[in-house]
């Protein structure tokens, strides 16, 4: 894998400081890497860890974010946001491009998602070797997968198939790809109330407690709300759920836990389906 000439440039401009001030996540620093492979361009969005010292020495957690087919990269930084200042490296991934074929419901649904997903899992993949190389300072060993829908489906492929160097999965609805079912990858998937997963995407309730799986069913929460555009409210709940998973526990590993934020401020573990 390499860079081209453009991509080494953004990633230079991108570096930054390894110490950022607290408070409100700063801009993400874009990027554009190009996957020669695939004769691919893969526009990246970078949010730094607010308040982190991250050094080969004390690396800083990552968060691979993929949005949904048709939304933006750039409009997920309700969540972006919220995991740079609980000290994550979050890469924004665009999975679509200008040129990709547009999808046509009235062709062959499954072929497209499947081909959907497995593009944007490879994209992914790329963008995780391709910084791991240029960004020392953070923990590529143990990167969260996020993603909605599309980008969701993608992020449960790549890690069901391909688990080199993830240590979770983070879904927002996604309805097609399996979740994994491993001891190796955690997984939490939030669930909007006006779709259904296909059959086999989400773990049952046996897997559910041998794999520790995290399946949150929102409620009065639609499937096309889960990105910036959505309600405020909607944001906030996500956000704190995605939050409590990724709370450090023992050794400042994130504790993958399932706590799910009440409308009062508190924690509720009653949608928290399968959880011990």
């Amino acid at each position: 894998m390499r860079v081209t000439a453009i991509g080494a440039f953004a990633l230079a401009l991108s570096m930054g400081p390894a110490i950022v001030a607290a408070g409100p996540a700063p801009a993400p620093a874009s990027m554009v890497l190009l996957d020669q492979a695939r004769a691919r361009p893969v526009p990246v969005a970078l949010y730094f860890p607010a308040g982190a010292a991250c050094t080969p020495a004390r690396r800083c957690p990552v968060a691979l974010l993929s949005p949904g087919l048709g939304i933006g990269h750039l409009e997920y930084g309700f969540l972006a946001g919220r995991l740079a200042r609980q000290g994550y490296l979050v890469a924004s991934i665009g999975l679509d491009l200008a040129g990709d074929p547009t999808f046509d419901p009235d062709g062959d649904v499954v072929r497209q998602r499947a081909g959907l997903a497995r593009t944007g899992a490879a994209t992914i993949r790329f963008v995780h070797g391709v910084l791991a190389g240029t960004h020392p300072g953070y923990d590529w060993d143990k990167v969260v997968l996020v993603g909605h829908s599309r980008g969701g489906d993608s992020s449960a492929l790549l890690a069901a198939t391909d688990p080199a160097g993830i240590a979770a999965v983070v879904t927002l609805d996604n309805r097609r790809a399996a979740l994994p079912r491993s001891d190796r990858v955690r997984v939490l998937s939030l669930r909007a109330s006006d779709t259904g997963a296909e059959p086999g995407v989400l773990p049952d309730e046996e897997e559910r407690r041998r794999y520790r799986a995290c399946i949150v069913d929102l409620k009065e929460a639609r499937h096309d709300d889960m990105f910036d555009g959505g309600p405020e409210e909607l944001k906030e709940r996500i956000g704190g759920i995605v939050e409590g998973f990724l709370r450090p526990g023992a050794k400042r590993q994130a504790s993958f836990a399932c706590r799910v934020t009440s409308a009062n401020g508190g924690n509720d573990d009653s949608g928290a389906a399968g959880v011990q």
